[in-house]
């Protein structure tokens, strides 16, 4: 796209990561063009006991994304408790901003269903003077790479970054007239929301796929490649109808199945730079273990665990948090082992092919199976228990190869379009920002901006 015709003198504005802006804007510090608030802080965090299911808003930087301010997953309180807070408490065209930890996400409070909302000690308000500085336009200011920059500049702590009221205060940003920001506002309001619906569609698409492809899995792993095989009952329900000539089996039936026990578990500070690998859930990327992010154990802590000790082609599946990913175990290096969190799983028969069990508990007849075994229970964990008792239809070995090889091509081009999609939504994304940070740095003239191509 080619860019508005700019006429607009420059100067240089002393801070590194603004570079030049226009002569006719200021640099102010943001206490001189705002007002900083800190979150409440005689607050105890929201919790079961507090909590309920309507009321006044409770953000944190859990409802800061990339886009903004949300309110999924958004946490209540009583209006009487609300009532008692003494500082924290939003109004329309406030911006919140995350002030530990992950620092600068930002989103704009805009009246429309909640009044008003509260934020905790983790987060900080900026309160524009409208004359000065719209709401709108510092909302886009904090979108660009000059806010995250100065911010890493000026934050302190090593454990976890953090900013004061005072150093926020004091932090400087460039602003033009009113009528200048509501130019560039207009103008980013109109740009970002065409990019953004780009953006969804892409995203959906990824959604589709993924549907698409574990439907094909599950369709593969339960029906075969032949339409026209005659079906059975299987008696199972998350299994439902099989090829008639298939049977069923239970993971303990046909497989080595082992964990980390409890007092074996390895400690963080036990972690050194070389020795044998340590394989954790984190490591599971496109169905295999990615050694170069593997921590490394002492000799000591290896040999103590012979059971959990991994061998070429075994099969891994997480038994926490994100239960049921799975990885293959692959060029494996002399010595690996597994930390908790993990089962490792090797066929103990013959009666199938590791790339089948694969495909099998990536299926939905797997996830199936967890959350008809998870009825009534929040705990989310895999007992070794309830995965041996898992049972999955069994083809033939010659079945197993053929079903192994389709998912391996379909699947492969599928993932390819999913890889393209991701690759080019974060190339708009960058586009996006980087339109922002011209926008609001004046590197593009918008002043009488009428809604042409930039």
């Amino acid at each position: 796209m080619e860019k508005v015709k700019n006429s607009t003198a420059y100067k240089g504005s002393g801070i590194e990561w603004l570079g030049n802006v226009p002569t006719n804007w200021s640099i102010k510090k943001i206490k001189y063009i705002a007002k900083i608030i800190d979150g409440d802080r005689g607050t105890e965090y929201p919790n079961d006991k507090n909590l309920v299911n309507e009321g006044i808003p409770f953000l944190s930087g859990e409802n800061l994304n990339e886009r903004g301010l949300t309110f999924n997953k958004v946490r209540y309180i009583t209006e009487e408790k609300f009532s008692r807070l003494r500082q924290g408490k939003l109004k329309n065209g406030d911006l919140i901003v995350s002030v530990r930890g992950t620092i600068g996400s930002a989103g704009l409070f805009v009246i429309s269903k909640y009044k008003t909302a509260f934020i905790n000690a983790q987060m900080m308000i900026i309160r524009p003077k409208q004359c000065l500085l719209l709401p709108r336009y510092l909302f886009y200011y904090t979108r660009t790479k000059a806010w995250f920059n100065c911010l890493d500049f000026f934050a302190y702590g090593t454990a976890q970054k953090q900013l004061s009221n005072k150093v926020l205060s004091n932090i400087e940003i460039a602003i033009p007239s009113i009528e200048n920001q509501r130019e560039i506002v207009k103008f980013l309001d109109e740009k970002t929301s065409k990019i953004d619906l780009l953006i969804t569609d892409k995203e959906k698409l990824i959604e589709l796929l993924e549907e698409k492809r574990q439907a094909i899995i599950t369709e593969a792993v339960t029906k075969g490649l032949n339409p026209d095989m005659k079906m059975k009952n299987s008696g199972v329900d998350w299994i439902g109808e099989i090829p008639e000539h298939w049977e069923k089996n239970k993971v303990k039936y046909s497989t080595y199945v082992k964990g980390r026990i409890g007092w074996q578990g390895l400690r963080s500070d036990e972690f050194i730079d070389e020795g044998p690998y340590l394989v954790t859930g984190t490591d599971f990327v496109n169905g295999l273990v990615n050694w170069n992010t593997c921590y490394h154990i002492s000799e000591e802590r290896f040999n103590e665990a012979p059971a959990i000790q991994l061998k070429e082609n075994d099969l891994l599946i997480t038994k926490d948090g994100t239960i049921g990913k799975v990885a293959t175990v692959k060029n494996k290096p002399e010595k690996a082992i597994l930390n908790s969190g993990i089962f490792v799983t090797r066929c103990s028969n013959e009666k199938y092919l590791t790339e089948y069990m694969y495909w099998v508990l990536s299926s939905n007849i797997f996830d199936r199976y967890i959350k008809y075994m998870e009825t009534g229970s929040t705990i989310k964990h895999l007992y070794q228990e309830t995965f041996v008792n898992f049972t999955y239809p069994l083809p033939g070995i010659d079945e197993q190869k053929a079903i192994v090889k389709y998912l391996n091509e379909i699947t492969n081009d599928i993932d390819f379009v999913i890889s393209d999609t991701r690759s080019q939504i974060e190339k708009v994304k960058e586009y996006r920002q980087s339109l922002i940070y011209e926008a609001v740095t004046g590197k593009i003239d918008l002043r009488n901006y009428k809604g042409e191509e930039v």
